[in-house]
């Protein structure tokens, strides 16, 4: 998630006006197949025709705030609801939503008692509560992102910058306000305000990008935990635990965002007795859930919006019959080999294909196309 996109570095600029940026054919195509790789990965694996409300507080779903029905959210988060793509969709068209991404633990709002004022009703499923009490609405529900409160995409910022969401708090942050580097390449993030939250995270400083290994003059790596046996030497007691604690005894020395290396870091967590008490004590028992990472969330979403496609192919080629079949691949091979041939030679001249050039091609496809029928034809 970016304020602004990336401008490839060799987008050629306009030569009528140097103030224009203009993209090749080919990075228009990239940034599409992102754009769609995007939007499968983030509702893929929703249903855009049924109310989410039936299947109680999902583990994670996309969520959108209406602030046409709830104009008060924007002052007041808690007041804002969300609801499901369904509901998107089928009760709030046209509506000014906000795209919240996904949220863990959520159940659909749309129509209870927080749309009492415009008295909307959820035309897919009415019966429902009249609050959701375990849903948890932070600022997002008003339109504000990270600790400078600003709206996303954010006018009055000149500054690209790449957002990043907190896997604990959910919440969205400038790479430049985190107030630590981001490095090239990591899974997950955590903010400075969860990780001070939530101090047992700074004993797992070993598993994020910046961790520095210690071996012993053996060659093996130092991997300090502590047991029972060393309870002093750690600030959590096991001494009631019949299993032993595998929280590192060493911790960082302040608190700071984390950017974990791996997603397989979770696993590493501890899952002693008290480790696990305090997990719940501190609402971060979903650390451990295995479906909770939304990187898996977003595998489903890809992989159940390619077998839909593949579907639909399937059930098109299905209907057709075995000449109808042949002329589809055959007029697709002929596409594809002839816009090949007509986009190489921009390639080769890095020159910008402009619409009229597309335009031309087609009507030249088009006319081939005339030309082979009444051939075919005359021969008869």
């Amino acid at each position: 998630m970016s304020e602004q996109a990336n401008v490839p570095e060799n987008t050629a600029s306009s030569r009528e006006d140097p103030e224009v940026v203009t993209l090749t054919l080919n990075e228009v195509l990239e940034l599409e197949d992102e754009l769609i790789a995007n939007a499968a990965a983030v509702l893929g694996a929703a249903n855009d025709k049924a109310c989410s409300y039936a299947e109680g507080y999902l583990k994670r779903q996309a969520l959108y705030s209406c602030l046409t029905c709830i104009p008060e959210a924007k002052d007041d988060p808690e007041k804002g609801a969300g609801v499901c793509l369904a509901c998107s969709f089928h009760c709030h068209d046209g509506h000014d939503l906000i795209e919240l991404y996904t949220k863990r633990n959520f159940r659909c709002d749309c129509g209870n008692s927080k749309f009492s004022q415009v008295e909307l009703k959820c035309t897919l499923q009415e019966d429902k509560n009249d609050f959701n009490d375990l849903n948890v609405y932070n600022q997002n529900f008003s339109g504000t992102y990270c600790v400078c409160h600003r709206p996303f995409p954010d006018p009055e910022d000149p500054v690209p910058d790449e957002m990043i969401q907190c896997i604990i708090c959910e919440d969205w942050y400038h790479s430049r306000h985190l107030g630590i580097e981001v490095p090239s390449n990591f899974a997950e993030m955590t903010c400075e305000q969860c990780v001070t939250k939530h101090e047992f995270l700074l004993h797992y400083d070993g598993l994020t990008t910046n961790a520095v290994c210690k071996t012993s003059e053996d060659g093996s790596v130092d991997v300090t935990t502590t047991s029972c046996e060393e309870e002093k030497a750690s600030e959590m007691s096991c001494e009631d635990n019949k299993n032993a604690c595998k929280k590192p005894i060493k911790k960082a020395d302040r608190a700071t965002a984390k950017f974990w290396a791996e997603h397989a870091w979770r696993k590493q967590l501890c899952t002693c007795d008290d480790c696990l008490k305090m997990y719940e004590n501190e609402d971060a028992a979903f650390l451990l859930d295995q479906e909770d990472p939304v990187h898996l969330y977003e595998e489903k979403g890809k992989a159940k919006a390619n077998q839909v496609v593949e579907d639909q192919n399937k059930k098109v080629m299905n209907s057709m019959d075995r000449v109808q079949l042949i002329e589809m691949i055959a007029g697709y091979n002929e596409l594809k080999e002839n816009l090949g041939t007509f986009l190489k030679k921009f390639a080769e001249n890095k020159k910008i294909v402009r619409e009229e050039d597309i335009k031309e091609f087609f009507e030249g496809m088009e006319a081939r196309k005339k030309r082979k029928v009444e051939i075919q034809h005359f021969c008869r």
